[in-house]
C-alpha cells in the first residue's frame, strides 16, 4: 500500500475582489495534487466577497478540494495571512494572492522535490503580467540550501507566490508583522531563510498579477509614502529579529542597508 500524500494548505488572503476570486479559486482547485486545502481569508471586504466564496464552496469541494473559508475584520495582508496559518491544517503551506495564477501542476512539481530531497522550502520561477521576465530574472537566482546572506544582499531571490514549504518552517519564521504597510513579505520571508533549508526547481510555474485593489497593490499616496519607509522598517527589524540565528551576516545587512 502506498503511503498517504500529505495534506497542502494554499492560503489566499483578499480583500473586495469578488469578481476576481471566480477566477482565481477554481484555478487553484485545477491544481492536480491532493490532498490539498484551499484556506481564503476574507479581510473585512464590503462587496460580495462573502456571497462568492460561498457560491463557490460546492465547486471546490466537489475538485476534491478542502474548502476553509474565514472572514477577519479588516487588518491588512499580514493579518490575513496569519490567520491563514493558524488555520491551515495542512503539513505543508503555500501562498497565492487573489490576483494571481498558479499552472495546474505547480504543487504536484514541487512536492515532488521537497519529498524527494527532505528540504523545508521550495521555490520556483513565476512570470510577471505579460509573460515579458521571470522573477527572479534567471534560475540561478533562485535561493537554494541555507543561505540568508544571499538572499539579504539580493544575490538571491524568490517571489512568496513561488513558495512551497513545510507548515513548521512556516510557524518556527513566526507571524508576518502587521505593523508593516508594505515588505512584511520581505521581513517574514528573511526570518524564514534563517529557520529553512531550500531547494529551487527551475521551472516556471507561477504569474504574478498585482492589480489595482489588491491587498499588494502600491497606487495609493498612503501606500507609496509607506512603500519608501517600509523597506527601512523592515530591514532594521530583520536585525533585530535574526541577528543572533545560525546563518546571520552582518556585512551582508550592512551592504543591503547601502543599496
Amino acid at each position: 500500500m502506498s503511503e498517504a500524500k500529505p495534506l497542502v494548505s494554499v492560503i489566499i488572503p483578499t480583500f473586495n475582489r469578488a469578481d476576481i476570486l471566480r477566477r482565481t479559486l477554481p484555478r487553484v482547485a485545477d491544481q492536480t495534487w491532493r490532498p490539498l486545502e484551499l484556506v481564503v481569508v476574507d479581510d473585512g471586504s464590503a462587496d460580495a466577497t462573502a456571497e462568492v466564496l460561498a457560491e463557490l464552496r460546492p465547486e471546490v469541494e466537489a475538485a476534491g478540494v478542502r474548502a476553509t473559508f474565514i472572514r477577519q475584520k479588516n487588518a491588512g495582508v499580514a493579518a490575513a495571512r496569519n490567520l491563514g496559518l493558524a488555520e491551515a491544517s495542512g503539513e505543508y503551506i503555500a501562498f497565492i494572492d487573489d490576483d494571481d495564477a498558479w499552472f495546474p501542476e505547480k504543487v504536484t512539481r514541487q512536492m515532488g522535490v521537497l519529498l524527494a530531497t527532505g528540504a523545508d522550502a521550495c521555490t520556483c520561477l513565476i512570470h510577471n503580467r505579460g509573460g515579458t521576465a521571470t522573477v527572479p530574472r534567471s534560475a540561478d537566482l533562485l535561493l537554494e540550501g541555507h543561505c540568508p546572506g544571499l538572499l539579504l544582499e539580493r544575490k538571491k531571490a524568490f517571489h512568496i507566490i513561488s513558495l512551497v514549504l513545510t507548515a513548521e518552517a512556516a510557524r518556527a519564521a513566526g507571524d508576518f508583522e502587521t505593523t508593516l504597510r508594505t515588505a512584511e513579505d520581505t521581513e517574514w520571508i528573511m526570518r524564514l531563510a534563517h529557520h529553512a533549508s531550500f531547494v529551487a526547481l527551475p521551472e516556471v510555474l507561477a504569474t504574478y498579477n498585482e492589480t489595482a485593489g489588491s491587498l499588494t497593490d502600491g497606487s495609493s499616496l498612503e501606500k507609496l509614502v509607506e512603500q519608501d519607509q517600509g523597506p527601512r522598517k523592515a530591514l532594521e527589524m530583520i536585525r533585530e529579529r535574526c541577528q543572533e540565528l545560525p546563518g546571520w551576516d552582518e556585512q551582508a545587512w550592512r551592504n543591503r542597508v547601502a543599496q
